[in-house]
């Protein structure tokens, strides 16, 4: 009887009918300056509630920081991923044991750390004066070829400078980001409609707010790692919506995402250097925010270090398309073992 209902099961599945998807191939190389930089080929399936992935990592960490974050967020190796947004569930994937992982979708500040210090991050925040923000993208009209795409160069900056009103100590942030784009046809404007809507439903249950354009664009994905690492406390919040108008600008689909995100800072006339503060050894024991946050809470220098960007990335589209998809393609590989 078991048997029978398992093959009604699976022969449910496969007869299902395909949803509107896409099918897409990127590779990526980021760099967080201090602790390592981390490449990625990645195979993406998707619709607007599910995404599959499998990808080739490889992280090459610097320093104590960088051996922390290898063994949890930018770790080595082929895996894969699979997001059920309806039940909002993740499932993570290791293809070389065969072995799988099953945990909610939880919002990345939940993710970083404790209540206890999310509410002091809060606190830190609200001390921060916003002094200047501006946003602009430009045409450059540059036009190439990269990959077999005809591509159209654009150049995104935002600048943001702020003041912490207690302390008097000021900072500024700078992004400057290349997007290549090629135009868009029946293929490309079906893809990105599909990737706008599930990156939508995506980031709202991570807490972020921001639209597909400005995960890619504005580095949001690695942006959030900064920030669960503690790199940008201090600092304050992001917000994308400012973005979204002058994004509009930009008129394509991206093929190429090169950012480069800057941070300086300086401490009022006469205020002495905070000591920096060394790792205990019950931070290896903590969650995310609890493993990184000593060994990277330190506070922006004067200058940009001869503008050695903080975080640098890039992403380049090597090809897409847009195939009917099912519930079949968003299960787990039969043979997968169930971890924990």
């Amino acid at each position: 009887m078991r048997k029978t209902v398992a093959i009604c099961a699976v022969l449910l599945i496969l007869a299902a009918p395909g949803f509107s998807g896409v099918v897409k191939k990127t590779k990526s190389d980021i760099t967080f300056r201090g602790f390592g930089k981390f490449s990625l080929a990645q195979s993406d399936k998707l619709t607007a509630e599910q995404r599959w992935s499998n990808m080739l990592s490889d992280f090459k960490g610097q320093g104590l920081a960088g051996g922390l974050a290898a063994k949890t967020i930018l770790r080595s190796g082929d895996t894969g991923e699979i997001i059920d947004l309806p039940a909002a569930t993740l499932y993570r994937l290791d293809n070389k044991k065969k072995e799988y992982t099953v945990s909610p979708i939880e919002k990345l500040k939940e993710m970083a750390g404790t209540g206890e210090e999310i509410k002091e991050e809060e606190e830190a925040e609200g001390k921060v004066k916003v002094t200047k923000n501006e946003f602009k993208v430009e045409d450059t009209g540059e036009e190439s070829t990269i990959n077999n795409f005809p591509v159209r160069k654009y150049l995104v900056l935002w600048l943001l400078e702020w003041e912490d009103v207690e302390t008097g100590e000021k900072g500024a942030s700078r992004l400057e980001t290349l997007v290549w784009t090629t135009p868009l046809n029946d293929t490309l404007e079906k893809a990105r409609d599909e990737e706008m809507k599930f990156a939508v439903a995506y980031l709202e249950k991570l807490g972020i707010e921001a639209g597909k354009m400005e995960e890619d664009v504005l580095g949001v994905r690695w942006m959030a790692i900064l920030d669960s690492f503690g790199q940008m406390k201090g600092r304050p919040s992001r917000d994308y919506s400012k973005a979204a108008s002058e994004m509009e600008k930009i008129k394509g689909y991206p093929v190429v995402i090169d950012g480069k995100y800057f941070i300086s800072g300086e401490k009022p006339a006469g205020a002495a250097a905070e000591p920096e503060e060394e790792p205990s050894a019950t931070d290896v024991k903590g969650r995310l925010g609890g493993l990184l946050k000593k060994t990277l809470k330190k506070k922006p220098v004067a200058t940009e270090s001869a503008n050695e960007p903080v975080l640098a990335y890039r992403t380049e589209v090597l090809g897409i398309s847009t195939p009917a998809l099912g519930a079949a393609d968003f299960q787990v590989p039969a043979g997968y073992k169930k971890k924990g």
